[in-house]
């Protein structure tokens, strides 16, 4: 019995604070992970969708323990840039990064989220100048995005 119940807390806690990678289809078989800084203008730095869902959205260097590091607005050119997520009430849905340079959709990150709150990450090795935007989307719904430039 405290073995069935250990194991019941132990799930619970893990769905809570879930975390995921996708592949990308530019990527063939590499991880995606990236983000920066976040322009939602909400409050908290978190957009809300009209479905309730929302997301904070950061740029970075990369990522320990599930957090963003090394966030900035602004990259050198060939670094690998990270854009990170923390998607709240969209348990049971697909959300995808928008990858976007100089307004034209390169590439998109699909992830399944797997709890209430979700983080998840893409990846942007190499990244060439310009300037980006990371939409986190649920189908048409915007939840949050970050903007950064690669000088």
């Amino acid at each position: 019995m405290k073995t069935l119940l250990l194991s019941t807390c132990l799930l619970f806690t893990l769905a809570v604070t879930g975390t995921a990678r996708a592949e990308d289809d530019s990527t063939k078989g590499k991880r995606a992970n990236s983000e920066t800084e976040n322009k939602t203008g909400a409050p908290d730095g978190k957009a809300a969708a009209a479905s309730g869902a929302h997301a904070e959205v950061k740029a970075a260097t990369g990522i320990e323990d599930r957090k963003p590091t090394g966030e900035a607005a602004t990259f050198k050119a060939g670094t690998l840039i990270y854009v990170w997520s923390q998607v709240t009430s969209a348990k049971g849905q697909e959300v995808e990064h928008v990858w976007k340079r100089e307004g034209k959709e390169f590439r998109r990150a699909k992830f399944s989220i797997g709890s209430v709150r979700w983080s998840m990450n893409s990846r942007m090795p190499g990244a060439a100048r310009g300037s980006y935007v990371v939409e986190v989307v649920v189908g048409e719904e915007k939840l949050g995005e970050v903007a950064f430039t690669v000088e």
